[in-house]
């Protein structure tokens, strides 16, 4: 079974991706970059450190397995049907246990050379933040670990700070992937920590702003909030005005006006996933935002047909029952084209 050939794979994984890598063209000027919450991607092995026992094979989900061989699966198809069917060249992914776990995707893919970056954080639960690059395309400059403290006090998934360059220059972007505290206890009452966790993103965005003021930055993932609430408009526009609307745009405003949303949540859409990137996107220099090009992934083999969660995203598990499906969010993804530099 797959997930018994672990160890073995995790010793081969630099040998294919160096084949792979020797195999591979350089991308094209234009990159597709993504960003989905898969739902509880866990492995099968128990962390005494983690509050994992609901995702082990003798635990309340049973987490065999089958089950996990098949959310790779189901994953990976949902990452090929992306980039019109290339699969991204840059993918941000929530609620990822490890890298291990992504690594298994990489392994899906022979025309695609992914690296995945993580690093662990203090969630009670495991479940992290990940960031996953073709390095056909671009390089690695730094990955950064952001502590998010919440008045809760609770641990929390820290934000992860990823600087990516484009091979064979120094034009480098810069992606905070973000999995801001839930809802739970309600939206009001859980409001203050995501807004402690926008303050911790806005002082990091702000201090690479000072450094770099032409700096290109994506801020994507699952924030917990909507387009709309306190705690992205404190990043999105507001407080000082060092990130005034003139110098980030939320790329999900718009569908979020129209009602659309990646997560369905007691007959409402919900826009919780989000991709905010600065205005140096649209100098006409380095990289530009592709107008028109953001987009909820909707691929049909993954929506509901029928019942009162007629199209919603197939998740893994509707509460406890197995479902075998792809995630309870859909992906979102955008494209950036290369402009050189005069």
């Amino acid at each position: 079974m797959l997930f018994k050939r672990i160890i073995i794979l995790l010793y081969l994984l630099p040998l294919f991706l160096s084949i792979n890598y020797c195999q591979q063209a350089p991308g094209s000027n234009d990159l597709y970059i993504a960003s989905w919450n898969v739902e509880n991607f866990f492995d099968l092995l128990d962390d005494p450190n983690k509050n994992d026992d609901e995702f082990l094979p003798d635990g309340s989900k049973q987490w065999d397995e089958m089950k996990f061989e098949r959310k790779v699966l189901n994953l990976s198809k949902v990452f090929k049907y992306m980039n019109e069917g290339k699969a991204p060249d840059v993918i941000s992914l929530e609620e990822v246990e490890n890298n291990v776990v992504c690594k298994y995707i990489a392994y899906e893919f022979q025309d695609r050379d992914y690296i995945i970056c993580h690093r662990q954080s203090p969630d009670e639960r495991g479940i992290d933040n990940a960031l996953m690059y073709d390095r056909n395309v671009l390089d690695i400059v730094s990955i950064e670990q952001i502590e998010v403290k919440i008045p809760s006090g609770k641990p929390t998934r820290d934000i992860l700070h990823v600087a990516l360059k484009r091979k064979n220059s120094d034009d480098t972007l810069h992606f905070y992937v973000n999995h801001w505290p839930s809802r739970r206890g309600g939206q009001k009452e859980s409001e203050p920590n995501r807004i402690a966790a926008a303050k911790v993103l806005r002082e990091s965005v702000s201090n690479l702003r000072k450094e770099s003021p032409s700096a290109e930055i994506i801020i994507m993932g699952d924030f917990n909030d909507e387009p709309a609430d306190t705690s992205i408009q404190y990043v999105f526009g507001g407080g000082d005005g060092s990130m005034s609307n003139n110098n980030f745009i939320n790329l999900a405003f718009k569908p979020y006006e129209e009602g659309f949303g990646t997560y369905y949540y007691r007959q409402d859409w919900n826009m919780l996933d989000q991709m905010l990137i600065s205005r140096t996107f649209f100098d006409n220099k380095g990289y530009d935002y592709e107008e028109g090009s953001f987009e909820i992934i909707k691929p049909d083999f993954m929506i509901t047909k029928e019942g009162k969660y007629k199209g919603s995203p197939i998740p893994t598990f509707g509460g406890k029952t197995y479902l075998g499906g792809y995630s309870d969010h859909y992906p979102i993804g955008m494209k950036i084209k290369y402009i050189p530099k005069n």
